[in-house]
């Protein structure tokens, strides 16, 4: 237990007592290790919120319970107050005070301002050592968010909630704010969990993530793991942008929208349902006799995302820039040889030669 800042056991939240009523949070276990960032990820409307304000104390849980740093905060009959849990908060809006300078927000939560050590070294840590004086309308978006993060860690906080913190800020701030928060912590000895919906933001700086939807943990691993074995058809679409399409048994073989799907893994099994195909892993060819028709496009920088309709199925392909094509032009889509995408039920990882 002693490598362990948080433990999630079992846990269950509704807003009312009603048997019938859905779970908005459904058999929730995760372990944060110390020293560990771990990203909260998943659509708005999840319950990620929601985990995250019974974590601060905020909400008393249906069922389960949650346990710091081998103390117990939570459970379904006693909670500890937030103002107990020694647990910092950095939000999406900032919450700075308007009314105080940089220095004075920073030691808002201090019992003992006299000793201002653990501040000045936060600040400086963060870049905000030349603007102490300033007050926060005087400051950057990126420059707001540093102080919050200053601010949460300052009492000597060794575990702290992000819910959405790089959301309000530019791309270039965000990118380099993201890339500075686990040294942040790392330098404080400090553990997190950061909300986000963004998959991109959770898979460049957590140790590991945490996939949500509907009130479930679908799967905690690695990024490397998560890109390498999807667990769910939920991760596969969220995580690595798959196309799901549906699968349909033809004697030894299974064939969907793009065509049959040769392989050896399949030849034995009666219960695939579905496949998770990459769109670059698709090739696309126009031909007034294609059976998928372009509806929309989209330019990303390094190549574009075509979305195609085919057979009542929604693909999306990605093409080099040097491949341009219009929407309502028909064009033949096929999967591209050494290749691999993933079937369901089971996650295996198929491979076309």
């Amino acid at each position: 237990m002693e490598k362990v800042a948080l433990i999630i056991d079992d846990l269950h939240h509704k807003y009312n007592n009603q048997k019938t009523s859905n779970w908005i949070l459904n058999a929730i276990n995760l372990k944060i290790e110390k020293g560990e960032l771990l990203g909260l990820l998943g659509p708005s409307g999840c319950g990620k919120t929601t985990l995250l304000r019974l974590i601060a104390g905020f909400e008393y849980p249906f069922k389960g319970r949650i346990i710091l740093n081998d103390r117990e905060i939570s459970n379904k009959k006693r909670i500890i107050t937030p103002e107990k849990r020694k647990i910092g908060m950095v939000f999406q809006d900032y919450a700075l005070f308007p009314h105080l300078t940089v220095l004075e927000n920073a030691m808002y939560g201090l019992k003992d301002k006299k000793n201002k050590s653990r501040v000045n070294f936060l600040i400086n840590i963060v870049g905000l050592d030349k603007f102490i004086n300033r007050y926060p309308h005087e400051l950057s978006g990126g420059q707001k968010q540093r102080l919050a993060i200053a601010r949460a860690l300052a009492p000597g906080t060794n575990f702290i909630l992000l819910d959405e913190p790089f959301c309000s800020l530019d791309m270039h701030v965000k990118l380099k704010l993201r890339s500075e928060l686990p040294n942040i912590l790392r330098s404080c000895n400090a553990s997190g969990l950061m909300v986000t919906h963004d998959p991109e933001e959770a898979m460049s700086i957590c140790d590991k993530v945490a996939v949500m939807n509907e009130g479930e943990i679908h799967q905690i691993d690695s990024p490397i793991k998560l890109l390498e074995k999807p667990k769910t058809i939920f991760v596969s679409s969220f995580i690595l942008g798959n196309n799901i399409l549906n699968l349909k048994k033809e004697k030894k073989s299974y064939s969907c929208c793009l065509g049959e799907i040769n392989t050896s893994y399949l030849e034995e099994k009666n219960n695939i349902k579905l496949i998770s195909v990459p769109p670059k892993s698709i090739s696309i060819e126009r031909s007034i006799d294609g059976d998928a028709k372009i509806v929309s496009k989209e330019f990303l920088g390094e190549y574009f995302i075509y979305k195609l309709s085919l057979k009542e199925e929604t693909l999306r392909v990605r093409t080099n820039i040097k491949d341009k094509f219009n929407i309502g032009d028909n064009c033949f889509l096929s999967i591209d040889k050494d290749c691999f995408c993933f079937v369901y039920p089971g996650a295996h990882k198929i491979f076309f030669k």
